[in-house]
């Protein structure tokens, strides 16, 4: 994700200039103080004149679960960068699940033209290899393990805003629409129960505004809960810290609350959410389509055991870290191989 390489790079102390290509130029100019060009191709292809590097990361990119849309944009840059001779180097992507015989093809192609690959999982390893990369591959971790927070005073600040004080407890969910999810009046039965007997409120975080906002606020609606706002990655770790237990259907939302230390119970929407938990040493993982009564007995087991589990978290969470911070490494020898200051985020 854009805070934590961002955050990498200025703690590696690399003098460069990030020109980011973004969804939203001016909220991304706005948010993280860089530079943003739209995604449109001939952006792309212009953006990458004179670059030193282009960094194609992090996250779920190279995938055609949801659709083929994203696979294509961001194989099709890293071979737009490799036709005009732009180093590239992939960093904290999770590559896959490829499923489509040409974006294999395509992703086959695309990742033998880089310069350095790291990912952030086991499953992209062998989902590279099996697709006959030969470039070496590292295994790093979520870039997000880098990313800065804000205070827990901002994140008891922006409770306060949503009408929850200081002394309730708080229970976070993070939650995605999704192809097989079950329905999210059973999925409001769970929280509203487990809630209700651990006398904790309920926030939704929604962690993508776009596609997670009408879900969210029907979550809350049905469970008495609060949708927060939260405008920075900064402030959502803030928040996610403020918490007892998450429920994540969104993997960033997990990855979140095992950087701030917070049990959680996560739903399986793709393989990387039991693989990320498997690795957090956190062992609620269900399918998303898991029944009611499975949900909360997940929930009622992470709540018991919450402090064996902040325990594992704070074990393992030096070498998530270092794992995220050495996929920077990587990034910083390639610059330093080459001449100037401007690369390109993607």
């Amino acid at each position: 994700m854009l805070s934590g390489l961002l955050a990498g790079l200025r703690g590696a102390g690399r003098p460069v200039r990030p020109v980011v290509l973004s969804a939203d130029p001016v909220a991304t100019h706005a948010l993280h103080g860089v530079e943003a060009h739209p995604r449109s191709p001939a952006d792309v292809w212009k953006a990458l004149a004179g670059a030193r590097l282009l960094i194609s990361g992090g996250g779920s990119l190279v995938q055609d679960v949801t659709s083929a849309r994203s696979a294509l944009y961001y194989l099709g840059t890293l071979l737009a960068a490799s036709s005009r001779g732009v180093p590239v180097a992939v960093v904290g992507q999770g590559v896959g699940p490829i499923t489509r015989g040409w974006v294999r093809r395509m992703a086959t192609i695309a990742f033998n033209r880089v310069q350095a690959i790291s990912v952030r999982d086991g499953d992209s390893v062998r989902t590279l290899v099996g697709l006959g990369v030969t470039v070496p591959v590292h295994r790093g971790a979520d870039l997000a393990f880098l990313a800065p927070s804000a205070s827990p005073d901002r994140g008891r600040e922006l409770l306060a805003a949503a009408g929850i004080t200081g002394q309730e407890g708080v229970f976070g969910v993070a939650v995605r629409p999704w192809p097989g999810q079950r329905d999210v009046g059973d999925l409001a039965a769970s929280i509203r129960r487990f809630a209700g007997a651990r006398r904790l409120r309920v926030i939704i975080l929604p962690f993508d505004r776009t596609c997670d906002q009408t879900i969210s606020q029907a979550l809350a609606e049905m469970t008495g809960g609060r949708v927060v706002a939260a405008e920075s990655p900064a402030d959502l770790l803030a928040v996610v810290g403020c918490t007892s237990l998450l429920l994540g259907v969104r993997l960033h939302g997990l990855i979140f609350a095992a950087a701030q230390g917070v049990p959680a119970v996560g739903l399986a929407y793709d393989p990387k959410v039991p693989a990320f938990m498997a690795e957090a040493g956190l062992p609620g993982v269900l399918p998303v389509a898991a029944p009611s009564e499975a949900v909360f007995g997940a929930l009622e087991r992470a709540w018991e055991q919450r402090a064996v589990l902040q325990a594992r978290l704070r074990a393992v969470l030096p070498d998530l870290r270092q794992a995220a911070a050495s996929a920077i490494h990587i990034v910083t020898r390639l610059l330093d191989a080459q001449p100037g200051q401007e690369l390109r985020v993607n």
